[in-house]
């Protein structure tokens, strides 16, 4: 048998070697190739699964939010449909001088709430709740912000309980500036799941 191997090698020139190598090279690739592919393939699975997860942690935050709202007594909301201040919710925009403040930075928050395409009253309550508590506090001067963050303190509220109050406000102007009543929002409530 050696003596066979030895007799093809001496009859081997070098372009049958180069030839040889080549087709080495190509089954090698071809079975990386597919272990590439593999992993791409468990890759794309488990996006779908990550990407199915950002609604559920939205819904969540949301019911989150709504316990907090009814198991707080000093809640600036009333956690029912339509969301509306309590008196302590008016309390603090009086004391903050809310009005004012929301004028201010009206159309920057509207566009904000526009960039997340609402189409119902119901939609339109949610996104300007969360642009008001997400966004509110990176546009707000150093002044507005401390009396925020004072007020929130002296009442045991974090600063996303005073920002929600801005949220109502923010939503009241887009139904507003849309024509859309308030009550809206009631006939447009998503269905549980």
């Amino acid at each position: 048998m050696e003596q066979i191997i030895i007799k093809l090698i001496d009859q081997l020139n070098s372009s049958v070697i180069v030839l040889f190598l080549i087709l080495i090279v190509i089954g090698i690739a071809l079975y990386k190739i597919g272990e590439w592919k593999n992993k791409f393939d468990s890759h794309d699975k488990r996006v779908e699964k990550i990407e199915g997860l950002a609604e559920k942690v939205i819904a969540l935050t949301v019911k989150v939010d709504l316990i907090y709202q009814n198991t707080n007594p000093n809640a600036p909301l009333k956690a029912h449909s339509p969301v509306s201040l309590t008196p302590i919710g008016n309390e603090i925009s009086k004391n903050i001088d809310a009005n004012k403040i929301f004028n201010k930075y009206a159309i920057r928050l509207i566009k904000e709430v526009e960039k997340m395409s609402p189409t119902k009253a119901y939609d339109i309550q949610q996104s300007s709740t969360l642009v008001a508590k997400s966004k509110m506090i990176d546009i707000l001067d150093a002044g507005e912000l401390d009396a925020i963050k004072q007020e929130a303190f002296n009442r045991g509220l974090l600063i996303e309980d005073i920002m929600s109050v801005f949220g109502i406000m923010l939503r009241d102007e887009i139904l507003k500036q849309k024509g859309i009543p308030l009550a809206e929002v009631d006939k447009n409530l998503p269905q549980e799941s």
